[in-house]
């Protein structure tokens, strides 16, 4: 056995279902997050209470107050901290055992190598700058690595959240994903796996884009299972 039991105990309801060779490629799997903020604390969550083992993070940003609503890495006493230094304790405080690295800079075109992004089975790209996300999705069509991109989660309250992981080209309703769709096929990308919903963002006019806690959390629950099941899939 690769693993100790009593190390894995808190994952012990759902580790009964799997067999040795599922739980083995699950533990050694390596993924990575861009992105820790609606979508991205929660998913970050959902995984490692999943059996991730391996888990980088990447975000420069800092919690806000604002943040409380939707954030699940945010509370009051932790207003001001880096946002990947706050959530790393948390998960830690899942997984003592967690293998976790945090890089609380910004991605760009000029340290997108630093991350060695060929060392990873999956790229979650729950990013919210466009700019950052092309390079990003660029970068991971170019050296062949799966990546799942997050598309909007905001501008939507009504309803039940509906989710669906489907390739960029058959997205509908959402601005976020006519953007990367057009930026595809502008780089010849032809194939792009990305979480989104057909459910029309709202037009209410207000100063900063509408977002509710079960919308981008909802999403988050989509991407967990898509990398989770991928992962444990038998060849």
């Amino acid at each position: 056995m690769f693993y100790s039991k009593n190390d894995i105990e808190y994952l012990d309801r759902f580790l009964q279902v799997l067999d040795e060779e599922q739980i083995k490629k699950l533990f050694s799997a390596r993924v990575i997050i861009f992105g820790v903020g609606g979508v991205g604390s929660a998913l970050a969550q959902f995984l490692v209470r999943s059996g991730i083992q391996n888990l980088d993070l990447v975000d420069f940003d800092r919690i806000d107050i604002t943040n409380l609503n939707r954030q699940l890495l945010a509370f009051r006493s932790n207003v001001g901290q880096i946002k990947v230094e706050v959530l790393k304790k948390q998960l830690l405080d899942i997984n003592p055992n967690l293998r976790i690295d945090i890089y609380p800079i910004k991605l760009s075109e000029d340290n997108i190598d630093k991350f060695s992004l060929n060392k990873y089975d999956i790229i979650l790209d729950c990013i919210d700058d466009v700019k950052a996300k092309k390079i990003l999705i660029k970068y991971a069509y170019e050296n062949n690595i799966y990546i799942i991109s997050a598309m909007g989660a905001g501008k939507r309250y009504l309803e039940y959240p509906q989710f669906e992981i489907s390739d960029i080209k058959k997205t509908l309703y959402d601005p976020l994903a006519k953007v990367i769709r057009k930026f595809c096929s502008s780089e010849r990308i032809n194939k792009l796996d990305v979480c989104y919903t057909k459910q029309k963002a709202s037009e209410i006019d207000c100063q900063n884009i509408l977002s509710v806690v079960y919308y981008p959390v909802n999403m988050a629950t989509v991407i967990c299972a898509k990398v989770i099941n991928k992962l444990i899939a038998k060849n």
